[in-house]
C-alpha cells in the first residue's frame, strides 16, 4: 500500500499547500480520500491519466470535497475510450449537499452525476473496493463526518476531521498507519468540538495501539516542528508530519517508510 499526500492543509492551508486529499494505491486499486481545494491539480502530477477507481469523501465541508467539481472537467476531457468515470462515494446526505452547491454555482443538476458514479456509502457497512475494504466510524465534528479505515495489503485509518473520539480510536485499532488531523494549537473548550491538537492526535493513536502516526490538516500558520515534538511526547511509535507530495510505503513490517 502506498500513500501520496496531495493536500495536507486545513480550510486555509500553508502557502503552496492544498487542503485535504490523499491518494492510496494498493495493488491495482487507486483510491482518493477527500478532494479539497487544489487536490484536482495535484492529482494530475501523480496520475496524469486520472486512472483512479474511487473517491471517498469524509464530510461535506469544502476543504474536503470541493475539487470534485474541477475533477469533473478533467474526467470529461478524457472520457473517450472509457465506459465511465470513477465512483464518488459520498457520506449520508452528501448527494443533496453536492446538488445544492451545484445549483448555487449555476451548474446543471447532473453536472457531476453525468460523469461520476455517485453513491452514498452506508457507514454501518463495509464498502468493498476490489481487494481493499473500507469501513467507517462517526467522527466528532461540527457537521456529520466519518473516519475511514482501508484494509488491503496493509491497514490505514484516516481520521478526517474529528475531536477526540473513542469510536475513531476503535476504528484505528492496530492500524499500520493512523493518518490523523492535528489542526489545533490549543484544545477546544465548550460543548461543540470538531478538531484535535497534536497531543490529542497522539493520544488517539496510543489508545488505538496504532503502529505509526502521520499528522495532517494544518492551518497556514502552523508550526510543524512544534507539532511533531508535541505528538512525539505522547506517542512512542514512529511519528511524522504530512506535507504535500510526501509519499509513503505502508506495510506491516515498515508502517511509515518513504516510498522509493
Amino acid at each position: 500500500m502506498q500513500l501520496t499526500v496531495l493536500g495536507s492543509g486545513a480550510a486555509c492551508p500553508p502557502p503552496g499547500q492544498n487542503s485535504s486529499g490523499y491518494l492510496i494505491e494498493d495493488g491495482d486499486r487507486r483510491i482518493l480520500l477527500d478532494c479539497g481545494h487544489g487536490v484536482a491539480s495535484a492529482l494530475l502530477v501523480y496520475r496524469p491519466d486520472f486512472d483512479i477507481d474511487d473517491i471517498i469523501i469524509t464530510h461535506m465541508h469544502p476543504d474536503h470535497f470541493i475539487d470534485v467539481i474541477p475533477l469533473r472537467f478533467r474526467i470529461t476531457r478524457e472520457m473517450a475510450g472509457r465506459k465511465s468515470g470513477p465512483a464518488l462515494h459520498l457520506p449520508p446526505g452528501g448527494a443533496a449537499a453536492l446538488a445544492a452547491v451545484l445549483e448555487a454555482s449555476q451548474f446543471p443538476a447532473d453536472f457531476c452525476a453525468s460523469t461520476l458514479n455517485i453513491r452514498e456509502y452506508d457507514p454501518q457497512q463495509t464498502l468493498p473496493l476490489g481487494d481493499v475494504q473500507a469501513s467507517f466510524a462517526p467522527a466528532e465534528h461540527y457537521i456529520p463526518a466519518w473516519s475511514v479505515r482501508l484494509e488491503g495489503s496493509a491497514s490505514l485509518t484516516y481520521s478526517g476531521d474529528t475531536a477526540p473520539s473513542e469510536a475513531v480510536a476503535e476504528l484505528a485499532r492496530g492500524s499500520d498507519l493512523f493518518l490523523c488531523e492535528a489542526t489545533l494549537n490549543e484544545p477546544e473548550t465548550g460543548d461543540v468540538k470538531g478538531h484535535v491538537t497534536p497531543e490529542q492526535a497522539a493520544q488517539l493513536a496510543k489508545a488505538a495501539r496504532a503502529k505509526s502516526l502521520l499528522l495532517t490538516h494544518f492551518w497556514f500558520d502552523a508550526d510543524l516542528d512544534d507539532a511533531l515534538r508535541r505528538a512525539q511526547g505522547a506517542f512512542r511509535g514512529p511519528v511524522d508530519v504530512a506535507s504535500d507530495g510526501l509519499s509513503l510505503r505502508i506495510d506491516q513490517d515498515r508502517p511509515l517508510a518513504l516510498a522509493e
